[in-house]
Parts: C-alpha cells; sequence; structure tokens
C-alpha cells in the first residue's frame, strides 16, 4: 500500500513524531510512506533519511481547492491507496480532493485537545462522512471527539507508541556541551513555548522551590528545550524572577534522545496535552516525570504508580515535588522503573502500528 500522508508544516512537534515513528515501522516494509507538505520545518531532513519522498504541495486554507487538485493528481501519479492527514486544513483539502473525484481511503488522526467553534463542528459532521476512520490519540480526544460529531463508528482509538530501544543512549555529551557536573541533578521539559505548555506556572514554581529549598549539597538544572512565541518573554520573566542562572534555555534541538539521557527528572507542565508523546519518550528514556492532568496525560500517569499528577497551576504542588524528586534518589529510581515498564507493556509502537496497519488494509 502507498500510504500520503498530509501535513502543512514540518517542524519539531508531536504530530511528526507520530509520523516519524510510524514510518519507522512501516514505511518500506508493510507500505511506502510519502508526505505532501506545505511548509518545510526541522523534521524534513529526518524524513527524507528514512527515504520517504516528499511532495510540496502549498496550502492557504482548508477551504483550498488548488491544493485538492494539485493533491488528486499527486495521488494518481505516485498510485496513493490512502491519504493520511493530522490537522483540519490537511482533512479538507483531501475531502474536497475526493469530492472532485480522488479514488483514495481517508483517514484522520486527531492529535489536539482543542474544543472547535460551533461553526466548524457543524461542518465537521459533513465533511467526516468521506472520512474512512478517525483515530483519536486518548480517551480525552475521543470523548472530544463523540461529543462534536454525534456518532462512534468511524473513530477507533489508537494510543501513540514509543519504542525504547531509540530512546536509551550509551553515550551523551549534552552535560559536556553546557559544562554540568555529574552531580548536578537535571529537570528537562521539551515543549514548544506557547500559552498552553505553561512555561510561566513552572518558572512561578521553581522561583517557590528556589526560595524553600535549603539542602545545600544538592545543585539542580532546569533544561528548558524547545523555541516559539514566548520564549523571550519567558527568559526575561526568569530573570525578574531571579531564577535566570537555574536555567539552561536550548532553543530548538533534534538531540531530544542525547538530553533526556543526559536528565534526571522529566516535567511536563501543560494546561492541555492531547496525550504527551513527550512524556512517553521520558519514560522511554527511564526518567522519573512528573505531569499536569490535562487531558490525555491522566491515561499514562497514575499518580504515586507511574509519576507524579497535579493540576495545572497548582505551584505550591509543583514545587514540592520538584523539590522530593530532586532530594530523594529512590523515589526517582521508582518512578523510573514503574514509568519504563508502562512504555513496554502498554505503550509500545509495535501496537501503534499494528493497529493502524489494520486500519490502512480494512
Amino acid at each position: 500500500m502507498k500510504i500520503l500522508h498530509l501535513i502543512n508544516y514540518t517542524g519539531g512537534g508531536g504530530t511528526e513524531s507520530y509520523i516519524y515513528s510510524l514510518a519507522e515501522k512501516l514505511h518500506n516494509k508493510n507500505c511506502e510512506f510519502f508526505i505532501a507538505y506545505s511548509v518545510k520545518g526541522n523534521s524534513f531532513d529526518k524524513f527524507e533519511k528514512l527515504g520517504i519522498q516528499m511532495i510540496h504541495l502549498p496550502m492557504n486554507n482548508p477551504y483550498d481547492f488548488k491544493a485538492a487538485k494539485r493533491l488528486k493528481n499527486i495521488c494518481k501519479a505516485h498510485n496513493i491507496d490512502i491519504i493520511h492527514t493530522h490537522f483540519l486544513r490537511e482533512n479538507y483539502i483531501s475531502i474536497f480532493s475526493k469530492i472532485l473525484g480522488n479514488q483514495v481511503k481517508l483517514i484522520n488522526t486527531r492529535h489536539m485537545l482543542d474544543e472547535n467553534s460551533p461553526i466548524v463542528k457543524i461542518t465537521n459532521r459533513i465533511m467526516t462522512y468521506f472520512n474512512k476512520y478517525i483515530i483519536v490519540v486518548s480517551k480525552a480526544v475521543e470523548e472530544l471527539l463523540i461529543n462534536e460529531l454525534g456518532y462512534l463508528e468511524k473513530i477507533q482509538l489508537i494510543y501513540t507508541g514509543i519504542d525504547p530501544d531509540n530512546w536509551i543512549l550509551k553515550e551523551t555529551d549534552f552535560r559536556d556541551e553546557f559544562e554540568i557536573d555529574n552531580e548536578t541533578i537535571l529537570l528537562t521539559s521539551t515543549a514548544r513555548f506557547s500559552k498552553e505548555k505553561g512555561h510561566e506556572f513552572l518558572l512561578k514554581s521553581i522561583a517557590l522551590m528556589k526560595e524553600n529549598f535549603n539542602n545545600n549539597n544538592i545543585n539542580f538544572k532546569f533544561i528548558l528545550v524547545g523555541d516559539g512565541e514566548l520564549l523571550d518573554s519567558m527568559i526575561q520573566l526568569s530573570k525578574d524572577l531571579n531564577i535566570y542562572e537555574y536555567i539552561i534555555f536550548t532553543g530548538y534541538r533534534d538531540d531530544i534522545s542525547n538530553i533526556l539521557n543526559s536528565s534526571d527528572i522529566f516535567v511536563c507542565m501543560s494546561e492541555k496535552e492531547a496525550f504527551g508523546i513527550s512524556i512517553m519518550e521520558a519514560m522511554a528514556t527511564g526518567l522519573p516525570v512528573i505531569s499536569t492532568d490535562s487531558g490525555g496525560t491522566g491515561e499514562i500517569i497514575t499518580n504515586g504508580e507511574t509519576g507524579i499528577l497535579l493540576d495545572f497551576n497548582d505551584i505550591e504542588s509543583m514545587s514540592n515535588s520538584m523539590s522530593s524528586l530532586i532530594q530523594d534518589r529512590e523515589l526517582r529510581n521508582f518512578y523510573s522503573k514503574t514509568g519504563f515498564n508502562l512504555i513496554k507493556n502498554k505503550f509500545n509502537l509495535d501496537k501503534t502500528a499494528s493497529k493502524t496497519y489494520n486500519l490502512y488494509n480494512n
């Protein structure tokens, strides 16, 4: 089978990781992947290195009929069997291409936990008639989608999986790069700097933790990986809170595995998360995780068993949780073990790839 993944921007987010993980398991094995994209981003070269053919397709808006016509021609030229889309714009364009005569199966994955406007909900009920299946990445997204569409038959829950073998490195150089000794505890977060990712909440929690932390025998640093529109303002906020010296803002990095394997604790502080791929990547690396209960994250973490789960904007709980993990090696080891076993047994990439392939083949 020939599968065309349609995506506007080949950036470095969770959706691109999702496609890349599927490609690792399925491309040139059970099927052949193609990617049609509008804007070239950080993941472009990674996809090319997997041998995926990249096809430029400008897409200006969900109702871009010119793009729909071009998509139809692309599918005909490459004998595409299935278009797999990941956001509303691309899904609508694929649907319009089918209305125009494109003889392909349409599958959409809903990655987001955002509630649509009333007019978009109505439009989606009409447009999704043309989708063979809609994959949801968590029960939280499934519930939102059922409320939006009012039916179940097209919706398929397939948890995003991780391959632990891809995340454990024997050699890392991140600490050397930033001259951090091996005794310093590193707390890491990987998230784009946008409002819903909760960086302001985290910085205020760090400030409170610093104020109350009285163990002079332990040094710690925070590694905040990512770029985005709020990066500069968060750097300034860290200076205003007098915690800048405790934080390394790395900007965009493509060596996430290297950074995670150099770290001791992972923190997710989002207001909303459809699922939490970054959490699973951290667990696959063997890191204990602190996360907000922000949607799909509660389907990964059981508080006190596989990690620490707390409410968004609960600065005191976040501060106390980070402080306790920094100072308690046994607790870190406990969450490291239970989190890794969870990924290995429940959220394994082989299961995700197998279930997705079965939908392709159905």
